[in-house]
């Protein structure tokens, strides 16, 4: 009678396998795929908005400090796209960078006894493709 059940249970199909089947096996690594290209993706445009980022404030700071310098001096002459002399600056403002950084002096339509000073910095690298303007308003008296 033991040999009867033996025998029944090899004949009978197997129920208590355990496991992934090979379509599952699949599918399982398919969404991990999908999950880390658009993680990768991800990435690639945080590290494109950083690099942007970046420019944008080396810009801000060129054309902050150039409009500091301008607004010391004790006179003002009217001046339209003046450059400087190293144009393309780099972010220290040597020569032969990717930023180039004008500026103008001019009488203000405000009122008289003012004058308006604007600086641009612009990049010459493609992920930068905007101006950075700053102005201001200076009492020449």
């Amino acid at each position: 009678m033991a040999t009867a059940k033996l025998k029944k249970a090899r004949l009978s199909p197997i129920r208590s396998q355990r496991g992934f089947t090979f379509n599952e096996v699949l599918i399982a690594i398919a969404l991990i795929v999908i999950g880390i290209l658009g993680f990768s993706l991800n990435t690639a445009g945080v590290i494109r908005g950083n690099q942007v980022s970046s420019s944008v404030t080396i810009a801000t700071n060129l054309a902050q400090e150039k409009l500091e310098e301008l607004t010391a001096q004790t006179t003002f002459t009217n001046v339209t796209d003046a450059s400087d002399a190293n144009n393309p600056i780099t972010a220290t403002g040597a020569r032969d960078g990717r930023f180039t950084r004008t500026w103008t002096i001019k009488d203000s339509s405000v009122g008289s006894g003012l004058k308006e000073i604007s600086v641009t910095v612009s990049s010459t690298e493609y992920l930068f493709s905007r101006d950075v303007v700053l102005a201001t308003l200076v009492f020449t008296g």
